[in-house]
């Protein structure tokens, strides 16, 4: 059997090389387009979000990643479950029931109950992406109350909230040979938003 030239054997990885990168590309510009439209917070936008993360999950050849689009498109909907449930409660507020008129003295003692706003609760971003050898970065959440906690935080990130409603996030050096992902939930009084960590694997450096 005849061996073909070292030269042109590495000619031949590098070109099945770029042609795997030049489709994964394509695979995370759907990606990306997804993000970019999960952050606009209308049902319409959530809807197309979710439309090019099934794109992409089709698209690509990592298992990691695939997971990665099906925690989008959960997040999408959840995002789309809130817009609803905020619409709804105006709707509800606007509703005057006007069946029963009562005249109360004026000299009459009338209890006045305040009603608790709904919870409004937006993140800055929906998506972070970490280097494999760690770092740290933020994330700004919007709510409308200040009790805001963060919840299922995995063992290779450190988080924690500064004064100006900031979550700083450290991604821990990544000794595993793969991309990981996780999803935090940042839940205030039963409503919650996510927000996506992804940290790149390790680059492995070939020596010709």
């Amino acid at each position: 059997m005849r061996r073909l030239p070292v030269k042109l054997l590495l000619t031949i990885i590098l070109y099945l090389m770029s042609q795997t990168l030049n489709a994964q590309s394509a695979c995370d510009k759907l990606f990306s387009n997804g993000v970019k439209l999960q952050q606009t917070m209308t049902i319409q936008s959530q809807k197309k979000a979710i439309t090019y993360f099934g794109k992409a999950k089709v698209c690509y050849d990592s298992q990691a990643k695939k997971n990665l689009c099906d925690q989008q498109i959960v997040a999408c909907r959840n995002i789309i479950a809130q817009i609803t449930k905020q619409r709804q409660k105006k709707i509800d507020k606007k509703v005057v029931h006007t069946e029963e008129t009562e005249v109360t003295p004026i000299d009459s003692v009338v209890a006045v109950t305040v009603e608790e706003k709904g919870v409004e609760i937006f993140l800055g971003c929906n998506y972070l992406k970490f280097k494999a050898k760690g770092e740290f970065k933020k994330a700004k959440v919007t709510c409308n109350y200040p009790d805001w906690n963060i919840k299922d935080i995995p063992s290779w990130v450190n988080c924690s909230k500064n004064d100006n409603d900031e979550i700083v996030i450290e991604a821990k050096k990544n000794s595993t040979k793969e991309e990981r992902s996780c999803v935090l939930k940042i839940e205030c009084r039963g409503e919650y938003v996510t927000l996506t960590i992804i940290q790149e694997k390790p680059k492995k450096f070939i020596i010709l």
